[in-house]
């Protein structure tokens, strides 16, 4: 029984000074916090010395991205991470209980002004949310805001469906000039990381991302302005577009070339090619609500679809010419091809479009026609000739 309370008494007083040790922590946490905020001026810069410069370190971890087509806007879902040193913010952490990390709220202490320059909607310039930061004893803060970029990217749709894009991302200070914040890359490795929480529900999808900084002067002013400079690949990719745009293609181009394997003089001909000139334009008129209009950039495919159109229009026609010109079923509604249309196809072009065979028949038939012609031109002529001379000889004239 002894030992039963003995425990006892052990058990609540390890809870007593775990509790009395957490609220010392906690007293000692909000002195500090005090101390540190008495006198803090936000919205001056962390040091102290007139000429002196804060160096921001600057990182991007995307975790998500899409592209607005018709707008041609880029958004930006990502982790930033940014680190920078406030000689405001030290302590000695043996004083504080080995303290040697301070949440602070993002409103309590100095931000450094970091915006998307080419940012789509000037006016929203609220990229960061609201997350704490954290401070050690030596002063350097750290902060890993969510962000969502909006910026402006000029698309190129020449390859579409299977296009890559390349959006641009300005990043710099908005009043400061580089002596007074300077911003570095957080590691000397330019390539931007994806994040393990990446989505891949998107069609667009990451390719890469690379992180450049530039010193850029001005000639109004003497002083450097730091820019980061990021650019993302991103790669369309869709199962949807297999069946939608690569599949019709195909098999509208087996059906327009299957029209040249059919004889002219086949009615079936024609029919086949009014099918594929209405496959082609239901395919045109679903581009053209799928594609959004721009004025840099004409895709391949719809070349293509329309280039087909022509050469189907053209079959066709010359199809339901030459039906036209040679239905022996309706011989009223036979006509002779135009003199003009003959000379032509039997002509130098006859050469290029293989006619050379029909070019000789119909040669062939044309002299022979031309004899035949000669033939009975001649007879007609000697029974006239005849038939005078027998007149003049057997009757007598009369006066």
């Amino acid at each position: 029984m002894k030992t039963l309370m003995v425990a006892w008494l052990l058990l609540v007083a390890v809870a007593a000074s775990g509790v009395l040790a957490d609220e010392t922590d906690w007293t000692k946490i909000e002195e500090l916090r005090k101390k540190l905020l008495e006198n803090y001026d936000r919205n001056a810069l962390p040091q102290r010395d007139v000429n002196g410069t804060t160096t921001v370190h600057i990182s991007i971890f995307p975790s998500g991205m899409w592209i607005e087509e018709e707008k041609q806007i880029f958004t930006l879902n990502a982790w930033m991470e940014l680190v920078w040193h406030d000689p405001r913010l030290t302590w000695d952490y043996k004083d504080y209980g080995n303290l040697k990390r301070m949440h602070m709220g993002s409103d309590d202490v100095w931000l450094p002004e970091i915006y998307l320059y080419n940012n789509a909607y000037p006016t929203e310039v609220e990229h960061y949310g609201d997350v704490n930061i954290l401070v050690k004893p030596d002063g350097t803060v750290a902060w890993f805001p969510p962000v969502t970029f909006k910026a402006e990217c000029p698309l190129d749709i020449t390859h579409w469906p299977y296009d890559t894009q390349y959006c641009h991302l300005f990043i710099g200070t908005w009043t400061h000039h580089g002596w007074e914040i300077n911003i570095e890359l957080l590691s000397n490795d330019t390539t931007m990381n994806k994040n393990m929480i990446m989505k891949s529900t998107h069609p667009w999808q990451f390719v890469g991302g690379y992180l450049y900084r530039y010193v850029m002067y001005y000639a109004c002013c003497p002083e450097p302005y730091i820019v980061i400079h990021s650019v993302i690949i991103l790669s369309r990719a869709s199962p949807n577009f297999s069946y939608t745009v690569v599949i019709p293609a195909v098999v509208i181009s087996l059906l327009t070339l299957l029209q040249f394997v059919l004889p002219l003089r086949e009615p079936r001909r024609l029919l086949l090619g009014c099918t594929c000139l209405l496959l082609t334009l239901l395919v045109l008129l679903y581009l053209a609500t799928a594609i959004p209009p721009l004025a840099t950039s004409l895709p391949i495919i719809v070349k293509f679809y329309g280039q087909t159109l022509v050469v189907v229009l053209v079959s066709v026609g010359i199809c339901a010419t030459v039906l036209r010109l040679t239905d022996g079923r309706h011989p009223a509604a036979t006509t002779s091809p135009p003199v003009a249309l003959k000379t032509l196809l039997t002509g130098r072009l006859s050469t290029f479009l293989f006619l050379q065979r029909y070019t000789e028949k119909y040669r062939w038939c044309t002299l022979r026609r031309n004899r035949e012609a000669m033939h009975s031109f001649g007879a007609r002529r000697s029974v006239t000739t005849l038939h005078i001379t027998v007149i003049d000889d057997d009757t007598p004239r009369r006066r």
